[in-house]
Parts: structure tokens; C-alpha cells; sequence
């Protein structure tokens, strides 16, 4: 009896791992260069998923017109802490984050992530896009998926869109490894760059 229990939970470990290995999404290994100079509001994605919101948003809602605008790209860690650069510094801008989760695998995507980036975001009013089929990231040029570092942009009253700022925060800061010092000094180079 033991040895049967045994087997079926063993059995279904391996069916899980073949699931998400078999529906992981194959490297792109033919990745265009974005020349990060020449990249404007014009080209981003039309519309986004938020997190925490139902439906679509669209570009005109989400970046406003005549507006100067941070967009911030990070993954699980990096988010964690950037979602509290309000609660550190006095911004005069507003912000918004993209979740990049383009690289893991489907199946993961579609059962895990959405309800940990809403637990991520609760409690801040900065909208989160859930990047994922990864629109936003190329349209960014980004090609780092380091789950703890962030790279920052900056949309200007004109549209032009500058990569401003990288940067990387600790291992584990969504699990708490990093004190409220460490956060606002890991934010401090980035805060001065939009001064």
C-alpha cells in the first residue's frame, strides 16, 4: 500500500516536471538589437495587462500625454523593492513598473505568477504591467532577466523614451533579505538620476 502511494506521488513529481518543461518557452535566440536611442512612446505596445485590474489598458491611459513618465523593468526581487520608492523618496513623477516574465514558462505563468505579483503589488496605487508574452520588454531592448536587478527609463513631454538607470538589489529581497536602509540605498542611484 505504502509502496503504491509512493509510486503515484513520485509518478506525479515527474508528470509536473515534464509539464513545465514541456511548455517553457525555447530562448530566443534570435533577438534583434534594439537601438535604444531611437525608442519612443510611438513604439510601445498599443495596450497592457495591469495587475490587479481586469481587461486591457491602453497606451493613452496608462501615459499620459505632455506627461514626464519612469518606467521601471525588474523581476521578482527588484520589484519588491522598487514598488516602494514612494515610501523612500519624494518622486515628482509618475512611475510605472513592468513585470519581466517573459522567460518563464507558460505554465508557470498562467498558475503562479499572476496571484505573487498581485501579493506583491497590494497596497500601491503604482499600476504593474504583467508583460506576458514579453511586448514591453522588447519594445525596452531589454535583455536582462535577472531576477534581482531593475533597468530604468525615462519618457520625456516629447514621447523620446532614455534608458536612465540599472540597477540590482539583493537576493531575496522579495523574501525580506534586505533591511528598509539597504532598500533606500539600493534606490538612491536611480533617484538621482531623476532629480
Amino acid at each position: 500500500m505504502l509502496k503504491n502511494i509512493l509510486k503515484v506521488v513520485v509518478l506525479g513529481v515527474i508528470a509536473f516536471a515534464i509539464i513545465v518543461y514541456a511548455t517553457a518557452d525555447k530562448p530566443d535566440t534570435n533577438v534583434s538589437k534594439v537601438d535604444t536611442s531611437s525608442i519612443k512612446l510611438s513604439t510601445l505596445p498599443a495596450s497592457y495587462e495591469i495587475v490587479g485590474k481586469d481587461g486591457k489598458v491602453s497606451k493613452d491611459e496608462l501615459f499620459k500625454e505632455n506627461t514626464k513618465t519612469l518606467v521601471i523593468v525588474g523581476n521578482h526581487d527588484s520589484l519588491s523593492v522598487v514598488k516602494d520608492l514612494p515610501k523612500f523618496y519624494d518622486l515628482q513623477i509618475p512611475y510605472v513598473m513592468v513585470a519581466n516574465i517573459s522567460a518563464a514558462p507558460w505554465f508557470v505563468k498562467k498558475m503562479f505568477i499572476p496571484s505573487k505579483l498581485e501579493e506583491l503589488n497590494k497596497g500601491s496605487n503604482i499600476p504593474m504591467i504583467y508583460d506576458f508574452d514579453g511586448d514591453m520588454v522588447k519594445a525596452l531592448g531589454v535583455t536582462d532577466n535577472g531576477k534581482t536587478s531593475y533597468i530604468a527609463y525615462i519618457i520625456d513631454k516629447n514621447g523620446n523614451i532614455s534608458k536612465v538607470a540599472k540597477g540590482s538589489v539583493k537576493e531575496g529581497a522579495l523574501d525580506g533579505s534586505m533591511s528598509e536602509e539597504e532598500k533606500k540605498k539600493s534606490l538612491l542611484p536611480l533617484v538621482n538620476f531623476i532629480k
